[in-house]
Formats: structure tokens, C-alpha cells, sequence
């Protein structure tokens, strides 16, 4: 049961459905009584003032998946819950549209809707054997070639057992969030949504015997570049860190998770995923 009474807003300022649509809502919920700010999902967590936020009880992302992981990354560090409004051309994660927006919040109001706990990942970057850096990732943590003429060799050990050497474009390691995201596009399988398990994908392998897996909750996949080519390391499409030969990203599943506010029952996923497959 989700008690709302102070909300946030954060819509994509690119497109202007979701600007009229923030204010809207804003006037909305403002004629409620519910305490409400509205921020641009340009603006990184790092840069939004956190003041607003303190106490919050519902994040409302007006927008596409990439707004949508706007929003999960600044609602994570405080465990807000995250409605999902499809206003995007990709709305894998979406829960309601602007059509049934009203009656939606209406129900979560009235203290109905469930909340949706999703898997995160950890990454610890690694450089001569000391961590360099630390993520969290909704989606996937990526490690890329960043030279476009030529393919990456990646080292990959699952639970400190060496299981193959891909010479691709990358490789990834996503979430079943994630699974719908660039590892779908990268041939990698779809996975119920609830659950816990990793997802290992080859992105555009060369000769490999070894496609893309699905492994245990508390699998550790560890990416080690090979390659003396540029590299790149991205977490749910952003970072793009140049990476060295040598680097080590280590992947686990994280202990924290991000909350999405829902009305539909789980079952909803599965109704709308061909028609979301279609773009339809």
C-alpha cells in the first residue's frame, strides 16, 4: 500500500506531450493537497537538489525508458517508488499511459497498487587490482570497444572460473529489467520481469561457441580486457569511461533495489509484450 502525499515529476523537456503533461499533473495533484515539484530528466541525480526529494512518497517519469532510468537513478539512493507514464517511443518499463494517467493515480490515492521491487546490479571497476569506481545499474553494464575499426577481446570468468575469451563488439551483463533493453537488441534472451537472475550477452561476437547465458542470482561475472584497442565501459547507456588493457569490471547483483509504483497486475507484462515487441 503506497500513502501519497508528496510527489515528484520529472519529464523528458525534449518532448513537449511530456511538458504539458508535467504541468497538468502538477495542477492535478496540487488541487489534492499533494505537495508536488517537477524537474527536467536533463538534469543528472548529482545536480537535482536532493531537498526536494527528502520524504517524497511517489517519482512520476512523463517520458521514454531513457527518462525512465532518469528517474530510477534518483530514486534509488532513497527507495522512492517510480510510476512509469509511456510518452516515448521505447516504453518496455512503462505501467500507464497518458490515457489512463489520472484514473492510475487515482487508484494509488486511494492507497490501491503494489509496489514492484527490481533487481540492480553492482559494478566495481577494477585497475591494477584497486577499485577505481562503483555503479549501480537498472538495466546493464556494458564494456564496449571504442575504436570503431576494430573488435574488443574480453576475458570472462563467472565465480572466478574462466569461462571464454569473446573477440566482439562488447559484451554486457544485464538484469531481467534489462533483458528487454540493449541485450534484447544484442540477441539475448527475454526474462520475467521478477526475476533475480544475470543476464551474459556477447554483443556481435566473431566465432564464439559460447552464446548468451543466463546465470544464478549470485553469479560474479568479471569482464577483463584483453584488447589493447580503446574501450569503453557504460552503466544503463551512460558513464562511457574509457577503460585500459587490463581493466577488470566486476558484476554482481547488488543488494539494493529499485521500487516501481504499479497498478496493473504483473501479468500486464506479459499482455502488452508482443505489442511493445511491434512498437504498436
Amino acid at each position: 500500500m503506497l500513502v501519497v502525499r508528496r510527489v515528484g515529476i520529472i519529464y523528458n523537456p525534449l518532448s513537449e506531450a511530456a511538458e504539458q503533461l508535467s504541468h497538468d499533473l502538477m495542477d492535478y495533484l496540487q488541487s489534492l493537497g499533494v505537495v508536488v515539484w517537477r524537474e527536467t530528466s536533463q538534469e543528472s541525480p548529482g545536480e537535482m537538489e536532493q531537498e526536494p526529494m527528502d520524504g517524497a512518497d511517489l517519482l512520476i517519469a512523463l517520458g521514454g525508458d531513457g527518462t525512465m532510468l532518469r528517474a530510477a537513478r534518483f530514486a534509488i539512493p532513497s527507495n522512492i517508488p517510480v510510476l512509469t507514464v509511456a510518452l516515448g517511443r521505447l516504453n518496455f518499463m512503462a505501467e500507464l499511459t497518458p490515457d489512463d494517467l489520472y484514473s492510475g493515480l487515482q487508484t494509488l490515492l486511494n492507497g490501491g497498487g503494489w509496489k514492484d521491487r527490481r533487481t540492480l546490479l553492482h559494478a566495481t571497476l577494477q585497475r591494477c587490482m584497486k577499485s577505481q569506481a562503483v555503479f549501480t545499474a537498472l538495466n546493464e553494464v556494458v564494456v564496449s570497444r571504442g575504436d570503431i575499426s576494430h573488435i574488443l577481446e574480453v576475458d570472462v570468468q563467472i565465480d572466478d572460473t574462466p569461462l571464454t575469451t569473446y573477440r566482439a563488439d562488447g559484451v554486457l551483463v544485464s538484469t531481467a529489467t534489462g533483458s528487454t533493453a540493449y541485450a534484447l537488441s544484442a540477441g539475448g534472451p527475454i526474462v520475467d520481469p521478477r526475476s533475480r537472475a544475470l543476464v551474459l550477452v556477447p554483443v556481435a561476437a566473431h566465432l564464439t561457441a559460447v552464446p548468451a547465458m543466463v546465470l544464478h542470482e549470485d553469479s560474479v561475472v568479471a569482464l577483463a580486457v584483453r584488447s589493447c584497442r580503446h574501450a569503453t565501459l557504460a552503466v544503463d547507456g551512460r558513464e562511457n569511461l574509457l577503460l585500459r588493457e587490463g581493466d577488470r569490471v566486476r558484476i554482481c547483483r547488488s543488494n539494493k533495489v529499485c521500487t516501481f509504483a504499479r497498478v496493473h497486475p504483473h501479468s500486464q507484462f506479459f499482455a502488452s509484450l508482443v505489442r511493445r515487441l511491434r512498437r504498436e
